[in-house]
C-alpha cells in the first residue's frame, strides 16, 4: 500500500512542487484541496493516510480551523505547512496535536522526512492508543507499512516473541506477544481461544468442542478458554 496525502494548498505552484516531491517517491498524492470545502469532500472521497496543511488558506480561510473541525470524527496525522503566521495561529495549530510542522520555504528532504515519520508513528497508534472498533490496522510488511481491513484477518498465531497475523491472502509478522497483541487490539471480533490462538468470529465457518474452522484451517480451543468461547459464539450461532 503507497502512503496517500492529501494536499491542501491554495497556491497551484506550491501544491504542485509538493505533489512532485511525494510522487516521485512512490508515494500517491489522492487530491489538491485549496478550500475547506475541498478538501472536506476530498477526505471522504479518497480516505488519505496523511493531511499536508496550509495554515493561511486564501480568502481568509484557516487550515487550522480545518483540522479542528475534521479532528473530532478523524484522526488522520497532519503535518502543517507555513510561511508566516501570527503566534496565535501558531499556538492553536499546535493546540490540534499535529504529527509535523514545517516553514516555508521548505526542503524537499524534510518533507518526506515529516510524512513518513507521521505516517509510521499513527501506524504504531493504531495499536498502541488501543483505538476501539477501528475497522483497519497497520501491519508491517518489509519496510512498509499495509493497511489491512479487520475483516480479511483470520486469525493471529503466537510465534515466540512474534504474533503472525493470517489474512485471507497473506501473514504478517509484528513484535509483541500474543497476549499484548491481543490486548492493544480491543476489537469485539476477535476472540482468544487459546493460549496461542486469537480468532476473527466474523470468519468462523463452523466448530466443535474442540476446534474452530476457519476455512480449511482447524484451531484448537484450550481447556481454560472453552467456557467464554460457547458464552460468546452462542451469539452468532
Amino acid at each position: 500500500m503507497k502512503i496517500k496525502v492529501l494536499i491542501i494548498e491554495d497556491n497551484p505552484i506550491t501544491a504542485q512542487d509538493l505533489s512532485e516531491i511525494i510522487s516521485d517517491q512512490g508515494m500517491t498524492v489522492c487530491a489538491i484541496a485549496k478550500t475547506k470545502a475541498e478538501a472536506k469532500e476530498a477526505m471522504k472521497r479518497t480516505e488519505p493516510d496523511i493531511l499536508l496543511v496550509d495554515i493561511n488558506l486564501k480568502d481568509g480561510e484557516d487550515g487550522v480551523d480545518f483540522v479542528e473541525e475534521v479532528s473530532i470524527v478523524n484522526r488522520t496525522p497532519v503535518i502543517y505547512l507555513t510561511a508566516n503566521s501570527d503566534k496565535a495561529t501558531v499556538d492553536r495549530a499546535f493546540k490540534t496535536k499535529p504529527a509535523s510542522f514545517l516553514t516555508k520555504p521548505y526542503d524537499d528532504k524534510d518533507v518526506l522526512i515529516a510524512i513518513e515519520l507521521a505516517f509510521n508513528n499513527h501506524c504504531n497508534s493504531v495499536l498502541v492508543s488501543e483505538l476501539p472498533n477501528t475497522p483497519f490496522i497497520f501491519l508491517k510488511n518489509g519496510k512498509k507499512f499495509e493497511k489491512v481491513p479487520i475483516e480479511n484477518i483470520n486469525y493471529l498465531q503466537a510465534e515466540g516473541s512474534y504474533s503472525k497475523f493470517v489474512t485471507k491472502d497473506k501473514e504478517y509478522f509484528l513484535s509483541g506477544n500474543l497476549n499484548n497483541i491481543s490486548n492493544k487490539l480491543q476489537n469485539p471480533s476477535f476472540l482468544r481461544i487459546h493460549r496461542s490462538y486469537v480468532v476473527n468470529i466474523d470468519n468462523i465457518t463452523g466448530l466443535d468442542s474442540d476446534y474452530v474452522f476457519i476455512g480449511d484451517k482447524n484451531i484448537p480451543i484450550s481447556r481454560s478458554y472453552k467456557e467464554e468461547v460457547n458464552r460468546i459464539l452462542r451469539r452468532i450461532s
